[in-house]
């Protein structure tokens, strides 16, 4: 699946047709701390809330209060930071007080394809495993990290819409470029505009310095222009149609499509002229353990506001908590197989071998391999679980205790 850019830059440098995961740019600190007109962001005290085209700190009631006439409110996140995603979840709560039943939420992690699901999710007709499951088919970051916003947009049935380009046509973009696409997904692709200098050499950057040639780069700038231009026509069909005609939109949404407003922003005010609002959650310091995180770009000069608010965060991740079991598994007719057994993992600490199944986690039975994984997800570093495995005629009972993926590493 094609998914989010540094693993995608490698991916398409390394081969110009490969098809593995896609990472949208992470924190590009290195541009994103200086773009102030007024004060540098990377001295700003956690917690303060800075309009940037004044350099004035303002309160959460003053920032909401001018995020209420927008019609579309974009909030910006680097994947794996919590406060990221508490930030989001505090505006999306803030906006709907103010306009209760008023407001939807589009989301970058989910692909088109996959709304009905989004629905059944908003109405409350979908249990959370069932919905993880809908997660993991459209995005690879730890569904923890969104559980708490996505719990309250069921709780509150707010319209969930799925913004994002099914993988078949980001695929194909790869390899073969828009010209090459066959007739079928040519009628999928948006209207695009390819003529924003500043979106261009923000891509350069990212881009920037291998020795791929032209060609690579037209593909990659293909790919990001398909997400932006898709995850626009999305929201300004929504806002445009029945259903959305009377409500506003939170977009939630990678740095990178937000910031500066030449991702997603400009391409909706193109469809839909009304007005909108930037809020960039801005994290000075990443810890040293999660410097790979950050991408090495050259800083390009980008005659625009960053945002209209950056909200100055801590860094926090989930990395000390996940833990994984550490097999690699197939379905089978009597539960879930383990084809391999990981080194130094969990799984090869208890004695779990190759050929066996799992046949029950903490007395839940495991009879599909996402059986397994949803239990897993709800385990953290220190937890315990009681396995049942078969293996031939005999039936074996295992106790695993759980350390951090980063402790084993």
């Amino acid at each position: 699946m094609i998914r989010h850019a540094s693993l995608f830059v490698a991916s398409l440098l390394l081969t110009l047709s490969g098809t593995g995961c896609v990472i949208h740019p992470p924190a590009v600190s290195n541009q994103a701390s200086s773009k102030s007109p007024y004060r540098p962001l990377d001295t700003l005290k956690d917690g303060t809330i800075l309009h940037l085209p004044t350099g004035i700190e303002v309160t959460k009631e003053q920032m909401f209060n001018l995020l209420s006439g927008a019609r579309v409110v974009y909030v910006g996140e680097t994947h794996t930071n919590l406060n990221h995603h508490r930030v989001q979840l505090e505006i999306l709560k803030g906006l709907l007080e103010r306009f209760p039943g008023q407001v939807a939420v589009g989301m970058e992690m989910f692909q088109r394809p996959s709304q009905k699901q989004l629905d059944r999710w908003s109405r409350g007709e979908l249990d959370e495993k069932a919905f993880m499951e809908v997660w993991l088919s459209n995005w690879d970051q730890s569904y923890n990290y969104y559980r708490d916003m996505l719990r309250y947009i069921r709780d509150k049935k707010i319209p969930l819409i799925a913004l994002n380009a099914p993988d078949d046509l980001v695929r194909s973009v790869m390899q073969k470029g828009t010209e090459g696409l066959p007739e079928s997904l040519k009628k999928e692709l948006p209207e695009m505009d390819r003529t924003d200098p500043y979106h261009r050499s923000s891509l350069e950057a990212v881009f920037g310095g291998h020795a791929h040639g032209k060609e690579g780069f037209e593909r990659f700038y293909q790919t990001m222009l398909i997400w932006d231009e898709t995850m626009a026509q999305t929201v300004a069909g929504y806002l445009s149609g029945s259903e959305g005609k009377t409500k506003k939109m939170v977009v939630f949404a990678g740095g990178f499509h937000v910031n500066y407003g030449f991702g997603l922003p400009r391409r909706v005010f193109r469809r839909l002229p009304e007005p909108y609002a930037v809020v960039m959650p801005h994290t000075a310091e990443i810890p040293e353990n999660r410097r790979e995180l950050m991408m090495d770009i050259q800083p390009v000069s980008i005659p625009l506001y960053l945002a209209d608010f950056v909200w100055a965060v801590g860094y926090e991740d989930l990395e000390d908590q996940i833990v994984h079991l550490g097999v690699q598994i197939e379905g089978t007719e009597k539960g879930v197989g383990v084809r391999k057994v990981m080194p130094n993992s969990t799984a090869s600490k208890i004695g779990i071998r190759e050929g066996d199944i799992i046949v029950s986690f903490d007395e839940k039975s495991i009879t599909k391999p996402f059986d397994l994984t949803y239990l897993m997800s709800l385990k953290q570093a220190g937890d315990r679980a009681a396995l049942q495995i078969l293996r031939g005629d005999q039936t074996i009972n295992l106790e695993a205790k759980f350390e951090s993926d980063r402790k084993i590493q």
